[in-house]
């Protein structure tokens, strides 16, 4: 599955520009629907596609390819007829696709967008980004289950999903690798996003390998700690073995250290998942009063 994805958002983009291009459009009203379809597409994976699989600087070459393409499609308009061959049926039903792929990938661009923006009464409590010296991008993240499925569960709604990219703009060497040690983010030290007490750290757990079925015995956090502050429960998840720093009860600052990354409990690849829970809410987390969402990158 995930080689299939790979192609529709590397290879697909560059097949629709070349349709744009090439293709002798009957009328004015088809070019600009296929050009819209195009745009809707692109939003699309821009907004939806976890571009950290794939090479996340990649994401940024479509919409500046996109605006060169468009300039030369959009220039043969003059020339073309106003109306088209409306009782051809391959015309009809070419229209008819336009305007479904303009609608479909339109309608779920903006639910994407939408989880961008926080409700006035969802209040943020501000904690400090928990890893250090890296680039780090949100596999999930923001307030739509479009691109971030946390929201669907109250107690984790906002939560994040957090890996780190490598040189090549990539969360792994490799889109599916099965070795641990070739996902950036793995082993990497995690510290404290806030100053409070300890009340929770487990570490009992092994690492699963990646791309297997989640090991959801025990705890699906794995092993894990949950810090009381600010107000709220602040859950870091899925840590490597052996790592644990802490201890119930005991108080921390910010920036102590808490442990490493790693791949235990419900994760198919190693990841830092952190959630902010309130009276058995998930309330939203900022950093830096930055709200981050799918796509997002912090650099630190």
């Amino acid at each position: 599955m995930i080689w299939f994805q790979a192609a529709i958002y590397t290879i697909l983009p560059l097949f629709l520009f070349y349709h744009l291009l090439k293709t002798d459009f009957a009328s004015r009203k088809q070019l600009i629907l296929d050009w819209l379809a195009v745009l809707m597409f692109l939003a699309f994976i821009f907004i939806i596609g976890p571009w950290h699989i794939y090479n996340h600087y990649l994401r940024w070459l479509w919409p500046a390819l996109f605006i060169i393409v468009s300039f030369f499609a959009l220039k043969r308009i003059p020339k073309l007829p106003m109306k088209g061959p409306e009782k051809d049926k391959g015309y009809k039903f070419s229209i008819g696709i336009g305007i479904g792929l303009v609608l479909y990938f339109g309608f779920i661009a903006v639910n994407g967008l939408s989880g961008y923006i926080l409700a006035e009464r969802d209040q943020a409590i501000e904690l400090t980004f928990p890893m250090e010296n890296g680039v780090y991008a949100f596999g999930h993240g923001g307030a739509d289950p479009s691109i971030n499925y946390h929201n669907e569960y109250l107690p984790q709604q906002y939560a994040y999903d957090i890996l780190q990219l490598n040189s090549w703009g990539m969360r792994a060497s490799g889109l599916s690798p099965t070795n641990l040690e070739d996902y950036k983010i793995y082993g990497t030290p995690l510290y404290s996003p806030c100053s409070g007490e300890v009340v929770h750290a487990v570490d009992e757990y092994k690492d699963i390998a990646p791309q297997e079925s989640p090991n959801e015995q025990g705890s699906p956090a794995g092993n894990h700690v949950i810090l009381s502050c600010k107000g709220a429960d602040v859950h870091l998840s899925h840590m490597k073995p052996g790592t644990v720093e802490v201890e119930e009860g005991e108080e921390v600052n910010t920036g102590d250290r808490l442990g490493k990354v790693g791949n235990t409990g419900n994760t198919t690849e190693p990841h830092l998942h952190i959630h902010a829970e309130k009276d058995g809410e998930g309330v939203p987390i900022t950093f830096n009063d930055r709200f981050l969402k799918r796509n997002s990158l912090v650099f630190n």
